[in-house]
């Protein structure tokens, strides 16, 4: 289960999600909507268990402790978490002090993901994020005194980045591993997303980014590092001890039914036939709080057996996981004829003999794409999904 606070105290640049700037957070009237939310739809909940809560932005940390307790308990109102389930929230790590810490841990969060993005006052200024670099290693510093596992999410690829400062946000990175029990980094490839400022600044031939030969060398020296301290990279951005992958995470690529309640927030639910069924609520702050209906959706999607398929596909290739192949056959046994069937094993094994797949821990049956693999995530997908959708091309 994933709920989405849109709150920010500034609007970074490089940012396309939901989210709303406001000089005055309205904390209640935010969570009494997300409640009446959740009561709505209550009956997608039925018969089921939550293996996971997520609570992201946005900021979600700048929510007071009174507010997000509340939130907690309509969750808990509605929804059965499941005993030992996940519970993940994102901050800030100028947001980090020990009081707040303490309190999150009291309302049951075990995993913090924190968006430092980068150690380097540098960067982090081009980027326009709200904390000093200082800030960002005191912070997760802190946060490891008190959470049982916390994440650390980086930028690569951003305006000003050269290799010796990427050398020193990894040097830190290794240390924090090593020295404090860090369990988990993500690494983000800076995306310039249409709309945002810097894809503005860029039409305009002002935004100077290093090119793809220097970002591809970050990723390598990125997958380097993480290596020597332990983390194995369990999907293309993320990076775990073996035991502390993101469990949440983890259940998008596995393509596991997920409920989304907030602003902008996404749901898939899966049929015993296949298909599975997709909404989005309403992306605009105003819009979500004004609406009629607190549980009505802005879009939704049906999506046929087969298109079910070719997502489970193309999502397994972005996971070193495992993708269960004779299981997917299986369960999409109603929609595959054995032509079908063969194509796709065919498609496995080409990307297997260009060294983009392998079969992991033995098991004939399942695979994952290989380091190079991950690296070339689109090509691999892109491979499959035509596999799985001759008829659509």
């Amino acid at each position: 289960m994933y709920v989405h606070v849109p709150f920010c105290e500034r609007l970074c640049p490089y940012c396309d999600f939901a989210v709303s700037v406001q000089r005055e957070i309205p904390h209640q009237a935010y969570v009494e909507r997300v409640a009446a939310e959740l009561k709505a739809r209550a009956g997608e909940f039925e018969g089921y268990e939550a293996v996971t809560l997520y609570v992201g932005g946005g900021t979600p940390s700048l929510l007071s402790g009174e507010a997000l307790g509340a939130l907690f308990e309509a969750v808990r109102g509605v929804v059965t978490l499941q005993e030992g389930a996940e519970l993940t929230l994102e901050a800030n790590p100028n947001q980090l002090s020990e009081a707040k810490l303490n309190a999150w841990r009291a309302l049951g969060v075990e995993r913090l993901s924190v968006g430092c993005q980068s150690f380097q006052d540098a960067q982090l200024k081009a980027l326009r994020r709200n904390h000093s670099a200082a800030q960002a290693i005191e912070g997760v510093e802190r946060a490891l005194e008190v959470m049982e596992r916390v994440s650390l999410d980086l930028m690569f690829g951003v305006p000003g980045q050269t290799t010796a400062s990427w050398e020193a946000d990894l040097a830190i990175m290794q240390r924090l591993v090593e020295e404090r029990g860090l369990d988990h980094v993500s690494a983000y490839n800076l995306t310039v997303e249409p709309g945002t400022a810097f894809w503005i600044r860029r039409k305009r031939g002002s935004l100077h980014l290093p090119d793809e030969d220097a970002s591809a060398a970050f990723l390598d020296r990125l997958v380097e590092r993480t290596a020597e301290v332990g983390l194995w990279r369990y999907e293309v951005s993320n990076f775990a001890v073996p035991g502390g992958e993101s469990r949440h995470n983890s259940g998008y690529w596995l393509r596991r039914p997920y409920v989304g309640v907030g602003v902008g927030a996404h749901s898939l639910r899966v049929g015993g036939d296949g298909r599975s069924w997709r909404r989005a609520n309403a992306r605009k702050y105003a819009e979500y709080m004004a609406q009629s209906d607190p549980g009505a959706a802005e879009s939704e999607e049906v999506l046929s057996a087969r298109e079910s398929f070719a997502e489970h596909l193309f999502l397994g290739a972005r996971s070193r996981l495992g993708l269960d192949l004779s299981g997917l056959f299986e369960r999409y046994a109603g929609v595959l004829s054995a032509a079908d069937k063969v194509r796709v094993g065919e498609a496995v094994e080409g990307l297997e003999a260009l060294g983009l797949m392998e079969r992991s821990g033995g098991n004939p049956a399942l695979w994952r794409p290989t380091l190079r693999g991950l690296d070339l995530g689109d090509t691999v997908a892109e491979r499959l999904y035509l596999a799985a959708t001759p008829d659509a091309h």
